[in-house]
């Protein structure tokens, strides 16, 4: 099996030195998160490099192609559309050629997980708390700000304040200048949008039409990457626990029915799949992907061990 891999940044020791100088509290401190508990107020200002790789389940390098801080990744007709700060581009399937022009709207700022929906594409445009779905030819179709719908206020309790006409594009906000820092959104087959809130430690449910949301999941710490896999199950990854999740979420409620153990502090993202009963699990503390069995994950598979100084973002099956 083969895998595309988003490094959002090749110079990890700088991104730790950021975050080490930045550390908001002792509980931060003691954990080391990659991104720190709540985060900081400013991003770093030195360029943090970036790549994407194409590998195998053996770890053997096919191909790279340096981006500026790549994220979100998904297929598309003609190879992979990847999410960076403030675009997303189009690279062919062997890396050999990012095309022009770049999907880029007002509304991307600091761009993380990317996923297919009925019409098109949904990015978490996590800079600014907001959910943009757009066409395959770049247009906007439908958002959510969460300022508008409950989420107004910072972790450190201070207001905030966005002109939806404004262009962010090219603006740097730190993690705690957010309210929720939403970083990854997928849709249910009835349309149902889900999206995990870092600092909420939730995973929501918006309805389209109205904008009103609903908690699926709670207690989890610094979630990412919701993944569907059908109408009634998803995974998730409990980032701060190092946990991937299969979560039932029938009737909008879910339950935990498997977890695995990720042997980490610090779980980037995971997924399942289940036609080749397979979890990935991406180790941005260790630099590594997991490979684990079973619906729990309990019969290991192979580990692939990667350059320290790359920070992992996302690994995409293929």
């Amino acid at each position: 099996m083969d895998f595309l891999l988003s490094c959002i940044s090749t110079k990890h020791s700088l991104l730790k030195n950021h975050w080490a100088a930045n550390k908001q509290s002792q509980e931060e401190q003691q954990t080391e998160c990659p991104v720190t508990v709540l985060g900081s107020l400013q991003k770093p200002k030195e360029d943090q490099g970036g790549l994407l790789c194409l590998l195998n389940d053996k770890g053997e390098i096919k191909a790279t192609r340096d981006m500026s801080m790549p994220a979100g990744i998904v297929p598309a007709d003609d190879g992979f559309l990847v999410a960076t700060m403030y675009d997303v581009h189009r690279v062919a399937r062997d890396l050999s050629l990012v095309a022009s022009p770049t999907i880029s709207l007002p509304s991307f700022n600091l761009l993380h997980s990317l996923s297919r929906s009925q019409r098109g594409y949904l990015v978490a445009s996590t800079g600014l708390d907001v959910i943009v779905e757009f066409s395959p030819n770049g247009e906007r179709l439908w958002d959510w700000w969460a300022v508008e719908h409950g989420f107004e206020l910072t972790p450190n309790g201070e207001p905030r304040y966005l002109n939806k006409d404004e262009d962010y594009r090219g603006v740097k906000f730190g993690t705690l200048a957010q309210t929720t820092h939403v970083n990854s959104v997928s849709e249910l087959p009835n349309g149902t949008i889900l999206a995990t809130l870092f600092h909420q430690g939730t995973v929501i449910a918006i309805d389209r039409e109205s904008g009103n949301w609903q908690v699926v999941l709670d207690g989890l710490d610094h979630p990412h990457s919701v993944r569907i896999l059908n109408e009634d199950y998803v995974t998730i990854a409990d980032t701060g626990r190092g946990r991937g999740l299969l979560v039932n979420i029938k009737g909008l409620k879910g339950t935990i029915e498997a977890e695995v153990d990720a042997q980490t502090s610090w779980l980037q993202d995971c997924s399942y799949d289940y036609r080749n009963d397979l979890w990935v699990l991406v180790d941005g503390k260790k630099t590594r992907i997991g490979l684990r069995s079973g619906a729990a994950g309990e019969k290991p598979y192979g580990q692939i061990e990667l350059n320290p100084e790359w920070r992992l973002y996302e690994a995409l099956p293929l």
